[in-house]
């Protein structure tokens, strides 16, 4: 659509307005200086506010694209963009505005210092806007063909000269915005290339590859932290030791490809219990550690049983084979005796070793 550009190829035309609108500044007004005398005062003092108002127009613009890419509001930012494209056309319209009013009002050769002008802008937008290619493109033959009109309205050999050296022109800067154009494309794609493959490795190294919930290593990082800040506002925080019973029992009945499967399952099982806050992670073979901010001993107990029952209930079934799964779950808490994270994996690590001991299938 005419109007409709990567977010990212947007930021880079809002990031370069303040540029561009300095330099616009220092044009305008040399050439106001430069027609003063040729052109009638009024005409020139309308240019100039007509240039006023869309410098006013663009900052406001830029400010309100920028606004609405950080928070990500399509509809607004949509609007918006039509909004720029209208400006920008606006923009070519007054350039060739003075572009006829010298032609009209002052003697050659001060349609020369028109065609300067225009070049400048021309290799200004180059750098701007081609960002949003269509867009400049439009912007573009607007300027270039109102100042071939006039250097064919005066018709001497110098004029025409310089038509045909805007026909050889014209094509030249269209390609060179084009392979400005796609450099942007192809940087943008490299970004997000990247941005997704950081994301993944990201993702990679802190969950386990299997079940997907955390790894030992990210689990223990966060939970040093969630134990720190409990100590701190002195909350309640447990931790809940899990493990499958016999589950060599499966390997070496079934097979890896069933075990793998019973630990999918189980963890996607656990995963449904438990608040967006819990941590959830596989620390072993068979082994699950879940911290649970804010909750008591009495509180991890209940969870605990709840996921024992519920696993108990399960029906692992996988390629016709059902396996029968039942865990045992250890719980410890923060408090007089227990005040470091590893006293608390120690703590709930014994009470799972009795939980087994007494029988298994049970928390302790």
């Amino acid at each position: 659509m005419m109007c409709e550009y990567d977010s990212k190829l947007l930021k880079l035309v809002v990031d370069d307005t303040q540029k561009a609108i300095f330099g616009l500044i220092i044009v305008s007004t040399v050439l106001m200086w430069t027609y003063m005398n040729h052109i009638p005062s009024e005409y020139l003092f309308l240019w100039g506010v007509s240039q006023a108002l869309f410098i006013l127009l663009r900052f406001y613009n830029a400010k309100m694209l920028s606004k609405y890419l950080k928070n990500g509001d399509e509809i607004k930012l949509k609007f918006h963009t039509v909004v720029l494209a209208v400006i920008v056309l606006y923009s070519a319209v007054v350039w060739s505005s003075i572009t006829l009013l010298g032609a009209i009002y002052a003697p050659t050769p001060y349609e020369f210092i028109s065609l300067a002008v225009i070049m400048g802008i021309v290799t200004a937008a180059v750098l701007s806007l081609t960002p949003i290619y269509n867009l400049f493109l439009g912007y573009f033959f607007i300027l270039i063909l109102v100042q071939a009109g006039v250097m064919f309205s005066f018709g001497t050999d110098a004029h025409l000269a310089i038509i045909i050296f805007l026909v050889i022109f014209m094509p030249m800067i269209v390609l060179l915005s084009k392979s400005i154009y796609k450099n942007h494309l192809s940087t943008i794609d490299t970004q997000n290339m990247l941005e997704s493959h950081v994301s993944e490795l990201k993702e990679l190294s802190i969950t386990d590859s299997l079940t997907k919930v955390y790894n030992r290593r990210h689990f223990f990082e966060s939970a040093q932290t969630l134990v720190s800040i409990a100590k701190r506002e002195d909350n309640e925080i447990s931790f809940l030791m899990i493990d499958i019973d016999y589950f060599k029992n499966v390997n070496d009945t079934y097979g890896h490809q069933i075990g793998d499967y019973v630990l999918v399952r189980l963890s996607q099982e656990i995963k449904s219990m438990i608040r967006d806050g819990d941590l959830l992670a596989r620390i072993g073979g068979e082994e699950f550690a879940l911290l649970l901010p804010n909750t008591s001993l009495k509180g991890a107990t209940i969870i605990a049983e709840k996921i024992r029952s519920s696993i108990e209930k399960i029906d692992f079934n996988d390629n016709y084979i059902t396996v029968d799964v039942t865990v045992s779950i250890g719980c410890a808490s923060l408090g007089v005796t227990i005040r470091t994270l590893e006293e608390l994996y120690q703590d709930a690590d014994k009470k799972l070793y009795i939980a087994k001991e007494l029988g298994r299938n049970r928390v302790q």
